[in-house]
């Protein structure tokens, strides 16, 4: 199924973490619609918690309007490189799977180390596209059969949908690992 979704965003910290209600919900739902996209990851530096919860809200009182996309951005210390430090977005998409997401490579290391269990990279990144070398980047992709994904890395509500890609999200399903 092709969608079109924004999978670096950070809507949690844009509500300052306050419990998701209906009303931060349907906000939300109408800078995805006024935006153009189908859905969103939520990936909030190191929580999980808040992007369940607003899937969890949307669900129950909006359901089938939009795809929320619970997920967290880590940080990645490579054992084969450590000084190659990276980001990393983890997205829990339906049925149980994870899919891992490079975010804006060269930005803490110009050096782009892959690992098993990466799937995809971000070749535009709306705060970010200052230092992708997209060339580079889009070669690694090639090298490695990553998708590539274009993102806003939204920090305001206005934000979400700056940049975006369309998926098949039957293909990142795919791709992704099971959950234990």
């Amino acid at each position: 199924m092709k969608v079109r979704l924004d999978l670096h965003t950070h809507v949690g910290e844009m509500f300052g973490f306050q419990p998701p209600t209906p009303e931060i919900a349907e906000a939300v739902i109408a800078q995805i619609r006024n935006a153009g996209l189908d859905g969103i990851g939520v990936t909030d530096h190191w929580r999980l918690d808040w992007g369940l919860e607003l899937h969890r809200v949307v669900e129950r009182h909006f359901p089938d309007q939009v795809l929320i996309i619970p997920g967290r951005e880590i940080d990645v210390r490579p054992a084969i490189s450590p000084f190659d430090e990276y980001h990393c977005v983890e997205l829990y998409l339906p049925g149980g799977r994870l899919f891992r997401n490079y975010c804006h490579p060269g930005y803490y290391t110009p050096n782009i180390v892959i690992e098993d269990g990466v799937h995809g990279i971000e070749v535009g990144n709306f705060h970010h596209d200052w230092h992708i070398r997209r060339p580079q980047v889009e070669r690694v992709a090639e090298d490695y059969g990553l998708m590539t994904f274009s993102v806003s890395d939204a920090n305001t509500l206005n934000e979400i949908g700056a940049q975006s890609t369309e998926v098949d999200l039957d293909d990142m399903i795919r791709r992704a690992i099971p959950l234990d």
